[in-house]
């Protein structure tokens, strides 16, 4: 493979930002001047090639979305590897505009945070490493999925993006958890038992979330999400 396997874990965990890395390496890797002889060599054309056949994978899966059309590949090698640097320049910089967008809305909402009374969700790193490690675990079972529809399987794949691209030490939304199982419920009526490895997965999710409103909310430690299956228990007068 010519693109290093750094690159490709930051396209599983954020798409976007992955897909700017894989052109950033590629047009690198092919820069005019490491190319002493002033010739186009095989070298050159993989790096290249694979890195617009990734991005144009991850456009396919609808993980990533830009403007650009896809290159002429029609002619001798250095044609190629031109029309090839064109095309991940433009992708590159269609990419940098979507995620600039994404952290301005990201910013804007840490900034609430910061400039009203200081309430928010915090997270501890350890919260934050096991939720970005099952949202990668559920991208990749949605992906090797064959029961669920292509456009279910989108939509899902799209909020999980969404919530990765969101995740903060300190958040002031975090409604993005919760929205998570409408997806389990889904799942669980088209797989039934099936769907248990995803259940479980986004409710781990959800009650790291929770636990999170809960210290926010100054509730006692153990207390437990209702949503989840916990059943407050009834208290009645002797």
């Amino acid at each position: 493979m010519a693109i290093p396997s750094d690159v490709l874990q930051a396209v599983r965990n954020n798409p976007v930002d992955g897909g700017i890395a894989v052109c950033r390496h590629a047009l690198k890797e092919s820069e005019p001047d490491r190319n002493y002889s002033g010739d186009w060599t095989e070298e050159n054309h993989d790096v290249l090639i694979e890195a617009a056949a990734l991005l144009l994978q991850l456009e396919d899966q609808e993980m990533i979305s830009h403007s650009v059309s896809p290159p002429d590949l029609d002619g001798a090698m250095g044609y190629v590897c031109n029309q090839l640097r064109r095309f991940l320049q433009e992708v590159q910089s269609d990419l940098v505009g979507k995620s600039s967008s994404s952290k301005l809305e990201d910013l804007k909402k840490r900034f609430s945070v910061s400039l009203t009374d200081g309430f928010g969700y915090e997270f501890t790193d350890g919260d934050l490493k096991r939720i970005q490690q099952l949202i990668n675990e559920l991208r990749e079972m949605v992906n090797a999925n064959t029961e669920l529809d292509d456009a279910h399987k989108q939509r899902m794949l799209k909020r999980l993006e969404k919530m990765q691209s969101e995740l903060h030490k300190k958040m002031s939304d975090i409604s993005r958890f919760y929205e998570l199982m409408g997806d389990a419920g889904v799942a669980l009526g088209k797989l039934g038992e099936g769907a248990k490895p995803f259940v479980d997965r986004i409710k781990e999710i959800v009650d790291i979330g929770w636990k999170s409103q809960a210290r926010a909310e100054q509730l006692q430690s153990d207390a437990e999400n209702p949503l989840l299956g916990h059943e407050p228990e009834s208290k009645f007068l002797d």
